[in-house]
């Protein structure tokens, strides 16, 4: 099965409710491990958080199929211009 059958496997097969829920929880383990990555002075395996990253990857894909990609997109669109008017601007001064 290739990738994009398997991502529509998900998207089909398991309910809807469940497919937000284990979004969630990859993000949660994302964010759990990035914050433990900075405040415990890099002690955390940077292999944990490349597969946090992968695993919440693959939510998000599922997550892409059950929303309008249109405002997906138009959100990303108004996000980005968002950043590159801060750049502009000079108000993005290492982070925002």
């Amino acid at each position: 099965m290739k990738d994009k059958e398997l991502i529509k496997y998900l998207v089909e097969n398991n309910d809807y409710k469940y497919n937000l829920l284990k979004t969630a929880e990859e993000l949660n383990e994302l964010s759990t491990i990035l914050l433990q990555y900075v405040n415990k002075d890099n002690k955390i395996d940077k292999q944990k958080i490349i597969e946090e990253i992968g695993d919440s990857i693959i939510r998000i894909k599922v997550l892409k199929k059950l929303f309008s990609k249109k405002k997906v997109k138009e959100r990303i669109k108004f996000k980005l211009n968002k950043f590159r008017s801060y750049i502009k601007e000079g108000k993005y001064k290492r982070g925002i």
